[in-house]
Order: C-alpha cells, then structure tokens, then sequence
C-alpha cells in the first residue's frame, strides 16, 4: 500500500550514533503526538497476544549538513501542508524542559543551531524537500574487510557463474540477447545476500542504491519493451512526473518494499525476454518520445549500455557495504 502522506527524520550527518539515536526518539515523541491519524487498535500475534499499533508509515532517517538542516526547517515550517519539528543544540543542552524553554527563549532565532528535523506531509512534497539527502551514516566505511582473494576486475565471487559461457560466434539477435541477459546477472548477482542493505545509500551524497538500481531498471524494462515496442499503455512501476525520482528516493529499507521490486523486475524481464524471442527481426521499430522511431536492434544495444553503466554503480555501492569486489 503506497501512503498518500509520508514522514522523514534528517539528522546532523556529523552527529555521533548516540546523540543521533536521542535526536530521532525525541522528534518521534514529539512529531507523533502532532500528527492527524491516531494509531488503529491493538493488533494480536498467532497466539492471541496483544501488541501496541504502530505507525504505519515507513520511517527513513536520513542525514544533512547543519546548513542543510537549517534550510530544510525555514522551508518545511513555512509550507502549511507539513508539521515540522526540530531539536537543535538549545534543547541536547538543556538538563531540564524548563531549562530548555528559558535557554531558548534567551536564544536570537539567527543563533539557533539544528540537531534534526521531522517532517510529515504530502508525499510529493516531502520527498521534494528531501530526495537529495542520504541515508543517516551511509557514509560509514565498509563493513568487510575488502576482499583480497578476488581481482578487482575478476569475475564476482560465486559458485556458479555461467553469464559468460554463451556462444561468441551466434546470430546478432542471439549474441545481443546473451549480452544483455549477462548484465542483468551482473545487477543481479551485485544484490544478492544483503537483503537488509540493498536500500542502503552507500556513496554519498548520490542517493543510488542496489534497490533503487532495481525498481530503475524495472522502470527501463517496462518502457522500452512494454511501451515503445510493444505498444502498450504501460505508466512507469516507481516514478511519476510528479515523483519522477521515485524509483530511487522511495527505494525504503522494508521488506514489502524490496519484494515488490524484486517482483516487478522479474516481470519486466520476463515480457522482455518474450518479446525478444518472439519479434519477428531485429528491424521491428516502436516509436519513443525521445529518440523517435527505434528498432528492437538498437533498444538492445541501448539496454547493454543502461546496464552496464548502472553496473558500474552496484560495484561501488557493493563494496561499500561489503567489501565484496568483482565484476
């Protein structure tokens, strides 16, 4: 279920683990009780045991710089639509709340120096506001030691690695199609055994992950294969024109999330790979608003060429995360 609304927590990115962790809990308390929804009734296990309702939206915390935090409060506090809270340098002091309010009603606006700021609101406008900022520490070093058993431009580590023992002498439909199966396993094997990091922006200040590179490229199957050459009136899975980086800035650390972009790319492939085989030549043509009339040959060259250049990502973010190298 895709929320109409949405709630972010952007944190200090030079703020250490512990005061971070505090500066989250405090605007969760404080945002939570502002917000216009009441958490639904209790919900029960498979034993009948009771447990508390949460807050139903996914919760991304994410980092900034202190000028970015102070910019992002004076826009989002001006904007009618969100409910903003901020927990500055005035209030991590503080021993006390009473403290806190006489420090800052000592304190000149233009001296106020933010820790984190909450935000909830429109989707389309939160995200707006917050698509640039990286996750909260993704800019931690790798946490692997880097693999030293594998050449940085050798094969990527795995049992069973057959991408590239497809005949090099076949017909120009079959070597286009090997090849663009060949980076497909590529992406394919650089996001696999890390399920809880895909959604992790592990290069900053880019906000590419291995799981936005997925719903992306989901997003490039269905547009060239569905809707250029086959003709369909098929809207992009993740983006919209009025979220046009979705695939990317709502690429969220949830289990549902990762599921259905790993099942939406698997279905794109899937049409792909059919239509492929099924097309009567490489001469079959479609037209893009883009590039005008294409043909099924140079759509394959050009799906090549978007792999292989979002491959080059997944091995930066991969070893980011892991330490794991290979092509």
């Amino acid at each position: 279920m895709t929320l109409a609304t949405k709630l972010v927590i952007v944190i200090r990115a030079d703020l250490p683990a512990a005061w971070a962790a505090n500066a989250a809990a405090v605007l969760a308390l404080s945002l939570g009780g502002r917000l216009p929804n009441p958490p639904a009734a209790d919900a029960k296990d498979g034993s009948g045991e009771p447990h508390a309702d949460l807050n139903p939206h996914p919760v991304p915390v994410l980092s900034a710089t202190a000028d970015q935090l102070r910019d992002l409060h004076r826009t989002a506090r001006a904007d009618g639509n969100l409910i903003t809270v901020a927990f500055d340098e005035v209030a991590r002091r503080a021993r006390t709340y009473d403290d806190y309010l006489a420090a800052l009603a000592a304190t000149p606006a233009d001296e106020i120096h933010y820790v984190a700021v909450a935000a909830y609101g429109p989707r389309s406008r939160i995200t707006a506001l917050t698509k640039r900022f990286p996750l909260y520490a993704s800019d931690a070093p790798a946490t692997a030691q880097p693999d030293a058993t594998h050449r940085r431009a050798g094969l990527f580590p795995t049992a069973d690695d057959r991408r590239f023992s497809t005949p090099a002498n076949g017909s120009e439909r079959q070597l286009l199609h090997d090849m663009l199966r060949a980076q497909r396993n590529t992406l394919k094997l650089k996001c696999s055994d890390i399920e809880d990091d895909l959604a992790r922006r592990a290069v900053p200040p880019s906000t590419l992950s291995l799981l936005g590179l997925i719903r992306h490229l989901a997003d490039v199957e269905r547009l060239w294969f569905r809707q250029v050459l086959a003709g369909q009136h098929s809207p992009p899975r993740f983006s919209s024109p009025t979220n046009p980086d979705g695939d990317f800035d709502d690429a969220l650390p949830d289990p549902g999330v990762v599921a259905a972009a790993r099942r939406a790319w698997h279905d794109e492939i899937t049409f792909a790979d059919a239509f492929i085989a099924n097309a009567n030549s490489l001469d079959v043509e479609g037209h893009d608003s883009w590039r005008g009339t294409v043909s099924l040959r140079w759509v394959l060259v050009h799906m090549i060429e978007e792999y292989a250049r979002h491959n080059g990502h997944a091995d930066l973010l991969r070893e980011r995360i892991d330490g794991t190298i290979g092509m």
